[in-house]
Parts: structure tokens; sequence; C-alpha cells
């Protein structure tokens, strides 16, 4: 649906500033967008290419492995049902250290893989009140360090492109702490309905 609607929005785009008789300059802006695009990709391979490599050690040397095991007593909590040696729960720390660390790209193939083995309901169809919580979780991320904002924000000229981590910190901190306190509200509703 999403491709619908994209695709949508440039083909009025295109016919409106043809109708406008500015084909012209429709043509010169998107030459410039898209070679400002690649321009940009490049600046931000270096630092994309860095903190993957630097997850990539971590996992290697057996960090991430110890960072699990940090975060087994709040995972625990969160995550009822699942069982603290479940490969789920190590899925789920790498997924967050990567979100922690502003590695969206990183994440997204550990969250998948957590996802998967995370414990389903019996209507496999409906998604547990751990697949939930994870996904509220994964989504609002807190974020320690945001590299990939940090490193968008060098490439554009930024003077002072770090100055982002205490906004970041203090409003993903917010955003997941509000996120959990949902999450757990419609838990313990769905269990008195009876769901």
């Amino acid at each position: 649906m999403m491709n619908i609607v994209w695709a949508g929005m440039c083909f009025v785009g295109l016919a409106w500033g043809l109708a406008q008789g500015r084909g012209a300059a429709l043509t010169e802006g998107a030459l410039t967008a898209v070679m400002d695009a690649v321009s940009l990709s490049i600046r931000l391979a270096g630092g994309f290419a860095l903190w993957n490599g630097m997850l990539a050690i971590l996992e290697k040397s057996g960090a991430l492995r110890a960072l699990t095991r940090a975060l087994s007593p709040v995972l625990r909590r969160l995550f009822r049902g699942v069982p603290a040696d479940s490969p789920a729960q190590e899925a789920m720390a790498m997924n967050m250290a990567a979100n922690m660390l502003g590695l969206g790209n990183a994440a997204t193939p550990m969250g998948l893989r957590a996802m998967r083995l995370l414990p389903r309901e019996a209507d496999a169809a409906r998604a547990s009140d751990a697949m939930c919580m994870f996904l509220v979780v994964n989504a609002s991320s807190i974020q320690l360090f945001p590299s990939s904002v940090i490193a968008l924000r060098a490439a554009a000229g930024s003077a002072e492109p770090a100055s982002i981590v205490l906004p970041s910190l203090l409003a993903t901190t917010v955003s997941t702490a509000v996120g959990i306190a949902a999450c757990k509200a419609l838990e313990r509703w769905g269990r008195r309905r009876g769901e």
C-alpha cells in the first residue's frame, strides 16, 4: 500500500510540475537531489561501517553474551514467560544494544530473529504479550549514542553534531517508559477480560 501512496505522490508532483511549465526546473531539481543523496550515502557509509564493525567485534568477543547476562534481570521482568537462557533473550539483548548505539539497520535482523524465537499465543494469528512488549521496546529504543543522527548531522555540516545526545537520551527514555507502562496496563486489562 505504501508503494502505491509514494508512487501516487511522485506522479502528482511530476504532473503538477509539468502542468505549470516547469519541466526543466523539475529535471534539474531531481538530478540535484539524486546527486546529493548519493553523496550523503557515501559520507554516511564510514560511520555505519565503523559501528556495525564494532557490533560484530562485540558479538565475536562474547561481550554481547555478557550484555545479555547484565540485561537478564530487566529482560525477565519485561518479558515474563520467556526463559532466561532462551535464544530469544540473546537476540533481544543484541537488538537493544544495537538500538542503544543508534544502529537501527544493524538491529533489524536481530529484532526479526527475536520475534521468530519469542513464544506465541496458542492462536498463532495473535502476538503474545512478550512479542508486543518487544515491539514497543524496539520501536521506542533508548538511544545512549544516536550514531546515525550524529553522522547525518556531521554530513550536513553541523558545528556540533553530538549536541543531540542528551535530548535524544531524554526523549527516548520517556518514550520507552511510557510504552512499557502502556503495554503492561494493556496486558493486565487483557488478563482481566480473559484474553
